[in-house]
């Protein structure tokens, strides 16, 4: 039996999504595994506990929570430390990700698994962190032609020396109105649409709470939102079915995880549905993806159809816009990544050479001054 440990929570300000989509995969999860919920609390600890998968638990997390026992990874070693002093190991077979945002999304937890020769289920390290920041992922998709929407980034130390002068040279190549938006976040938070001048500069100030780096983005005014999913399987590359989100403005956080607008279904014309599926597929391999990705698009009223955002660990892995039980996703994902390792394994990580018995012959013949 396969000991797969689902970890979620995370220092990010998308930490009660990560928790959601952890329920729900807690919850599809096949019995022939042992599942393993590894909780990352807002201050950064981990934890494991005999009720990860109620999701009251984390209304009063120190009052509800029971048997807490606090965990961590032994670097170079595929097992997860029991309370430190107890010294229990459990070994992990796959760590099933669900984490959104910062400190988990980003790379630094698949960086983490790589050294401790975990298989993990997202995309990897370079890619989770290209996916994480919205001006890299745009330029690189500039690179290979596909299209996505106009932008400007700014930094903070730029905005916090001169902030007028800042924000109205960006403003100025994209034009009224525009998006502002933090480059390395999701769940449309610190989102706003900026309509005049004067409101610039205190939405700029809002988004950069949350990162030292801001986008201002061309606001496509009408703008039809579309989402579909990208799964590698073997050496294929499966699209799910392609969603159309009815939304305001902007797609917001109320309406992604609160009124679930995006549950309704709308008619796609075909031509579109195939376009949309075409692309997902040129983004996923471009940017050298793997695991489940969700890529958001905008069409303009002309079809011009542009990539909006990618999502390299989905909400809820995406489950919603594939016609299969969330079982044999998260079986697919956790053969996969299981199948991607093992692969890796193959590869010569050591090398045989001179350089370190000249050094040493050398060292021993000049002596070198500290």
């Amino acid at each position: 039996m396969k000991n797969i440990a689902v970890i979620f929570g995370g220092r990010s300000v998308e930490h009660d999504i990560s928790i959601i989509t952890a329920q729900q995969t807690l919850s599809s999860m096949s019995k022939a595994y042992n599942i393993i919920p590894v909780y990352i609390a807002p201050s950064g600890e981990w934890f494991i506990a005999d009720n990860f998968d109620d999701p009251k638990t984390f209304l009063d997390f120190r009052n509800n929570v029971k048997k807490k026992k606090s965990v961590t990874l032994l670097l170079g070693s595929p097992y997860l430390i029991v309370n430190k002093k107890l010294g229990k190991k459990i070994r992990i077979d796959c760590a099933l990700l669900c984490l959104h945002g910062k400190n988990g999304e980003d790379g630094s937890v698949q960086g983490l698994c790589q050294l401790c020769r975990i298989p993990y289920s997202s995309c990897g390290m370079m890619q989770s962190a290209i996916g994480m920041d919205k001006a890299i992922t745009k330029r690189l998709l500039s690179s290979f032609e596909i299209a996505n929407t106009k932008f400007v980034e700014i930094y903070k130390n730029d905005f916090e020396r001169e902030a007028k002068e800042t924000i109205s040279e960006a403003a100025e190549k994209i034009g009224f109105p525009l998006i502002v938006k933090p480059a390395n976040l999701g769940s449309s938070v610190g989102i706003s649409v900026c309509e005049k001048p004067e409101q610039l500069e205190e939405m700029t100030k809002e988004a950069f709470m949350y990162d030292n780096k801001v986008l201002f983005e061309e606001f496509i005014s009408g703008a039809r939102e579309f989402s579909c999913a990208v799964l590698r399987v073997g050496k294929n590359l499966i699209t799910s079915k392609v969603q159309e989100v009815k939304k305001g403005e902007i797609y917001s956080f109320k309406e992604k995880y609160i009124e679930r607008l995006g549950k309704q279904n709308h008619k796609i014309e075909k031509s579109v549905e195939k376009d949309i599926k075409d692309l997902s597929i040129c983004t996923y391999k471009a940017l050298e993806f793997k695991g489940v990705v969700r890529v958001d698009f905008l069409m303009n009223k002309k079809g011009e159809i542009f990539v909006n955002e990618v999502n390299t660990i989905p909400g809820s892995l995406a489950f919603n816009l594939f016609d299969v039980p969330f079982h044999d996703l998260i079986d697919t994902l956790v053969d996969e990544s299981i199948s991607s390792f093992e692969e890796s394994e193959n590869f010569t990580y050591a090398f045989s050479s001179q350089a370190l018995k000249d050094y040493c012959t050398l060292a021993n013949n000049f002596k070198f001054k500290k």
